[in-house]
């Protein structure tokens, strides 16, 4: 795996709060995706873009939504959808209730790569040797601190 900043692992001291160690995962955890996710020939936010196309109805979702779902821009999802479809990952054509729109369509090449990329990432989760209940509530953890956060961000703005 990459090579990681020398002061993520001086993060464990007693004095650091929540969001450090938070900062830290992040970093870890991208780390992990990046090398993943590059090992298969795509970026990360690539692979989460095709990763939302593959959990939507029929594989398909307009560029808006996707953008509200990963805090993206419009002209940002373009390009990664631009990206995509040069690739053969991705499709777009005319929304059917709505010409003026665009949907996007995970191809067989699409579906094929994300779940591999899904696969790896979740051999990697197992080698880290949770059991059922350690791994539930890290889950339940995470879930509440991202509602936390969220909610957080959004009294914010």
């Amino acid at each position: 795996m990459g090579e990681v900043p020398a002061w993520v692992g001086e993060l464990d001291l007693p004095d650091v709060g929540l969001v450090a160690r938070v900062v830290r995962l992040n970093l870890l955890v991208g780390r992990v995706l990046d090398d993943i996710t590059s090992a298969h020939g795509i970026a990360p936010a690539d692979y989460v873009v095709l990763g939302v196309l593959r959990r939507s109805p029929g594989y398909r979702s307009a560029p808006t939504r996707m953008c509200e779902l990963l805090d993206r821009s419009t002209g940002g999802m373009t390009l990664t959808i631009d990206r995509l479809e040069a690739s053969g990952w991705v499709t777009r054509s005319p929304d059917p209730d709505d010409r003026r729109r665009v949907v996007v369509t995970l191809t067989e090449r699409g579906l094929e790569l994300s779940e591999r990329v899904n696969a790896a990432l979740h051999a990697w989760e197992e080698q880290l040797g949770l059991d059922h209940e350690h791994r539930t509530d890290a889950i339940r953890t995470v879930d509440h601190l991202l509602g936390l956060f969220e909610a957080g961000s959004r009294e914010r703005a």
